[in-house]
């Protein structure tokens, strides 16, 4: 039970609940449709954002021309707080992988923030905080942990995000390469030993998750 905690401290990100009043009317609300770039990788970053509803997709572009996914946004979340604060450029671009509904917020709006709702700072630190967490265990999990408990916790992550009893998933090896860390070739060799040991079937380029408690225990490094 407690490695299952700090997998899930790890590896989910933290919702924070609504918005307070005085904070949500001096936001400006923004939607984005399907498919939208809310922001850009190398832009200056003179915004960040909450999520009301929708999904925003993180991805960083390399310099061989190759998309790494880094990380998702959903509802109760921030993004593109870190480098809002750095007085940075954007390091990702975020996408809206569905119709979005955000509150963007300004150097302004912030000034204007933090002198009626100081304790509105503090929720935001908690925020980035997370986001540091977030990457250090993920650069420990790729560090020291096999590639199959490393797939197992995303393919568990993914899930988490579905409609309760969704087992099955329509994802590239490729796509989860990018997810991963890994090649798609290793991507390959580890989604056929999970098949041979019965969590997994693939069928017609559908994943499908067969024993999905075996599944938490591996993305827990429960391995016995």
């Amino acid at each position: 039970m407690q490695m299952q905690h700090v997998v899930q401290e790890a590896f989910h990100p933290r919702a924070f609940g609504s918005l307070p009043s005085e904070v949500s009317e001096l936001a400006t609300p923004r939607y984005f449709p399907r498919g939208s770039i809310i922001i850009r990788q190398g832009e200056p970053a003179q915004y960040f954002f909450y999520v009301h509803a929708g999904h925003v997709r993180a991805t960083i572009i390399r310099p061989d021309g190759t998309e790494k996914v880094l990380a998702f946004a959903e509802p109760g979340q921030f993004f593109a707080d870190v480098p809002f604060f750095q007085h940075a450029n954007h390091w990702y671009t975020g996408e809206a992988v569905e119709s979005t509904k955000v509150s963007a917020f300004s150097r302004e709006t912030m000034e204007k923030i933090i002198r009626i709702r100081p304790d509105f700072a503090f929720t935001l630190m908690q925020s980035i905080a997370h986001k540091v967490w977030m990457l250090s265990n993920q650069m420990m999990t790729l560090t020291f942990d096999p590639s199959e408990v490393r797939l197992a916790r995303i393919l568990v992550e993914i899930l988490a995000r579905k409609p309760e009893g969704t087992r099955a998933l329509s994802m590239t090896h490729q796509e989860l390469s990018a997810l991963a860390g890994t090649s798609r070739v290793m991507v390959t060799r580890v989604l056929n030993g999970l098949r041979a040991r019965g969590l997994v079937d693939l069928r017609k380029g559908v994943l499908f998750i067969t024993n999905m408690p075996e599944l938490e225990r591996l993305a827990a490094f429960e391995i016995g």
